[in-house]
């Protein structure tokens, strides 16, 4: 009876850990979008690597509608690395609480 007590907690508490991880990316995710000549972009890799490698300062790329929007390749470049790294240092600052209190809670419990 203890030990699928235990269980029980223990898969609870993980399916929490869980929930929280993927609400926490979820929320992070949505913040990984700029704003560009009326368009909207998501912010990622392959969006970085095309601007950094792009060798014209002015082209047209679609945006998160499927729009076609002229862009200023250096502007939009340090829009999204400014927001990529704003985004990813909070995603890990909270990632890394997540991971303290889960570790705090293991701790009470031993």
């Amino acid at each position: 009876m203890y030990i699928m007590e235990n269980f029980e907690e223990f898969a609870r508490r993980r399916l929490d850990h869980t929930r929280q991880r993927l609400a926490l990316k979820e929320q992070q995710e949505q913040r990984l979008t700029v704003t560009h000549n009326g368009g909207v972009f998501k912010v990622d890799i392959s969006l970085l690597a095309y601007l950094k490698t792009e060798p014209n300062s002015h082209v047209y790329l679609k945006d998160s509608y499927d729009n076609p929007i002229h862009v200023d390749r250096d502007k939009l470049l340090t829009d999204a690395r400014h927001r990529y790294n704003e985004v990813m240092n909070d995603w890990h600052n909270q990632h890394a609480e997540l991971k303290q209190v889960r570790r705090v809670g293991q701790l009470l419990d031993d």
